[in-house]
């Protein structure tokens, strides 16, 4: 290649000083990157006449091509992207819970098909174990949520938001007049989510360090689950604002502040150094962050 771009050099400028400038190489360098090419092309290319550098029959036939293959390395290669959100139909794999599906879902399958609608999308929810390596493999793309677990190195992460916890329960729960008191929520029949995502570490120490004592009666694997139980009980359910907001939505169910102070936790996006700088990553992370950093900011 470095003979190549002193050939095109040489070509364009007629000169071995004109050309060292240009590349800005020694002349030597370049009188000797012209030997070379007349060695392996069996061929004079340049010849001096007048003072100038004139191609021969051979250099003029090559010169357009020698210049093609210039602008596929400088061009198509070095600054490959290969990348057009337009036309591609690459599938993303996210890992999120089932609650982070409801979540960051609908409006990030919005933004993406606006700009990629051939694109396809797929969601999986790994125990934390094997989240590390899926990551690593390639296999998911991107983790959106809580994920305390990806501390290993080689992993890029970036805030969305801040979270907090708050408590629900159904509107007319018997135990709950208009305000959720410290007594009544040390008093109430609690159900806890244990998860894959892990925030209900948070709380369970939150709890602990606040020496306040739940009576924890049903344990589910899933937020969902929360849905049809806590309008269908006296079960009240500590769970993080996202959470309750979607929970909310689909069942007449209260939101109500925690009668202490609810600790804060970070919801980012998470992804592995091998796809730090492909184009197509680079994309969707670039529509996450802007769907749900507050300004995008």
């Amino acid at each position: 290649m470095n003979l190549l771009t002193v050939f095109d050099a040489l070509f364009e400028t007629g000169s071995v000083t004109m050309a060292s400038k240009q590349l800005e190489l020694s002349q030597p360098t370049v009188s000797y990157g012209l030997a070379k090419l007349r060695e392996s092309f069996n061929d004079p290319l340049f010849i001096r006449i007048d003072n100038k550098m004139q191609p021969t029959p051979r250099a003029v036939i090559m010169a357009p091509q020698v210049k093609r293959v210039l602008e596929i390395v400088k061009g198509d290669l070095l600054n490959f992207s290969g990348f057009d959100p337009a036309t591609s139909a690459r599938e993303y794999t996210f890992c999120m819970s089932d609650i982070g599906e409801v979540f960051f879902l609908p409006p990030l399958i919005r933004r993406i098909w606006q700009e990629s609608p051939l694109t396809r999308l797929r969601t999986v929810s790994p125990p934390p174990s094997a989240l590390t390596a899926a990551l690593e493999d390639g296999v998911i793309d991107l983790a959106v949520g809580y994920f305390p677990d990806l501390r290993k190195g080689g992993f890029y992460q970036q805030q969305l938001f801040e979270s907090t916890f708050v408590c629900i329960a159904d509107r007319n729960n018997a135990g709950i007049r208009a305000k959720l008191t410290l007594k009544s929520y040390v008093e109430a029949a609690h159900v806890t989510v244990h998860f894959e995502g892990r925030s209900h570490e948070l709380i369970d120490r939150h709890l602990h360090t606040m020496k306040v004592a739940r009576r924890v009666v049903l344990t589910v694997p899933h937020f969902m689950t929360l849905v049809e139980i806590i309008p269908q009980t006296d079960l009240i359910a500590t769970v993080p604002n996202e959470v309750a907001l979607q929970i909310a939505k689909l069942n007449d169910i209260a939101i109500y502040p925690l009668p202490f102070e609810a600790p804060a936790f970070a919801l980012k996006q998470f992804w592995h150094k091998r796809n730090h700088d492909d184009p197509a990553n680079q994309w969707l992370r670039n529509l996450v962050r802007s769907t749900f950093q507050p300004d995008g900011d």
